[in-house]
Order: C-alpha cells, then sequence, then structure tokens
C-alpha cells in the first residue's frame, strides 16, 4: 500500500512513509514555501527550530565545505604548476651534465626535494649482448636477474606504486631498504639496456596506488634519453 492508498484507506503514516515520499517528490516543499515556512524541527537546547533556517545552515555549511575543497585545489594547482617548472629546470640541468655521475647526483637531489623522497635509486640492466656499464655505480646485472623483481615493470613499460616486497627493497635501497614502505618505480628504457628508477619513502601512505605520476614517468623517459649517449656501443 502507497502513501496515497493508506491516506485514503485512514491508516496511519510512519516517518518511514512520510521520508520515502519526499525522496521520491523532492519538489514537494519548493512548490509550497508557507508550509516550509511554517514546520519546525526540534533543537538539542529543547526548543523548536525553524525548518527553513536548517535548511540555510546546511546550505551555509555546504558552501564553505565546497570553499574549502575549491581553495584547496587551487592550491593543489599551483604546487603542480610550480612543480612542473621545477622538472623542466632539472631537464635542462640534466642535458647540461658532464658525465653519468653528474646526472645522477643532480636527479638523486632533486628528487629527493621535490618529491618528499627519502630514498631514490636507480638501477640498470644490461640485456645479454648489451653494454657492461663498467664505470658506472648504478649497473646492477642484467634483464634476466632483475626479471623476476621487476616483471611488471619491464612488461608493460608503466610506472607502478605501493608496498616493494622484500627483496626489492633490499635490491634498490640496500641495508636500509626494509625502513622504505612506499615506491614509486618508473621504467628506463634504451635500445640495448633498460632499468628502474625507484622513489621510496618511509610513509607506507606516501606513494599509494591511483596516484598521478605523469611528471615522474615522463622524467623516466627524459633520463632514457638523456643516457643514451653515455651507455650506448
Amino acid at each position: 500500500m502507497n502513501m496515497t492508498e493508506k491516506i485514503a484507506d485512514g491508516s496511519s503514516l510512519t516517518a518511514e512513509d512520510v521520508e520515502n515520499y519526499l525522496r521520491k517528490n523532492q519538489g514537494f516543499f519548493l512548490a509550497r514555501p508557507e508550509l516550509l515556512a511554517e514546520l519546525s524541527i526540534p533543537h538539542r537546547s529543547g526548543e523548536a527550530v525553524s525548518l527553513v533556517e536548517k535548511q540555510v545552515k546546511v546550505l551555509r555549511e555546504q558552501n564553505e565545505q565546497a570553499r574549502k575543497r575549491l581553495h584547496e585545489l587551487m592550491e593543489i594547482a599551483k604546487l603542480n604548476e610550480d612543480l612542473a617548472h621545477r622538472m623542466h629546470h632539472l631537464v635542462l640541468t640534466l642535458i647540461d651534465a658532464a658525465d653519468p655521475e653528474e646526472i645522477f647526483k643532480t636527479l638523486y637531489e632533486n628528487l629527493k626535494r621535490n618529491f618528499r623522497a627519502e630514498a631514490v635509486a636507480i638501477r640498470l640492466f644490461a640485456q645479454p649482448s648489451g653494454p657492461e656499464f663498467l664505470t658506472m655505480a648504478e649497473f646492477a646485472g642484467n634483464e634476466a636477474e632483475a626479471a623476476g623483481l621487476f616483471e611488471t615493470l619491464i612488461e608493460k613499460r608503466l610506472p607502478t606504486i605501493g608496498a616493494p616486497d622484500s627483496a626489492q627493497q633490499a635490491f634498490l635501497f640496500g641495508p636500509d631498504g626494509a625502513e622504505i614502505t612506499s615506491v614509486v618505480l618508473v621504467p628506463l628504457r634504451g635500445s640495448n639496456w633498460g632499468g628502474v628508477m625507484a622513489i621510496g619513502s618511509s610513509d607506507p601512505d606516501r606513494f599509494q596506488k591511483g596516484m598521478g605520476v605523469e611528471l615522474l614517468a615522463n622524467m623516466g623517459e627524459v633520463l632514457s634519453f638523456i643516457l643514451k649517449p653515455w651507455i650506448a656501443y
């Protein structure tokens, strides 16, 4: 029995009946402003408060929340714009670097500062017939050895975010790797070599799945390009 049938039948309406009716007829009070003005609801003080007053208060609170959210979004936009400028300056600095040692040192310091990361690591993998990277501290073996640790990264060539396993922690960050509980892993790729750029934090919530890492993905592409002259045959 619906609300109309109950009224016609003389049955008592429950609070649920009224609630369901108003949910289905959300323009009810808009069409009856005089009724809305007459209604009141209990207040914690024991007195009654106008329903219109209550609605105005709710709308005011919603508007304040929206204003705060808009302010937060504007602040995020400013931060992203500033970060984009810093990353652009970093790219120019890396292009002018004298050697790989300067490239890596500049990159480590900059990423730690701009992404509030506690650890940054770059590990390069040669194909079986690829270069040996004998002069680079970042060289860490061949792709066959790294495939088990970074299988998804190597196959999909897309950044991955989340908690590293213990083997990845040790491989990337050494003895102190156990403190790193969230990472961004960015693939690096040359014609006959591959690698990973890792940015880590001891805060498990710092880097989580779903985060935007477009700038870091772009940085991986830039680094791969900049390294080509130094590690190609």
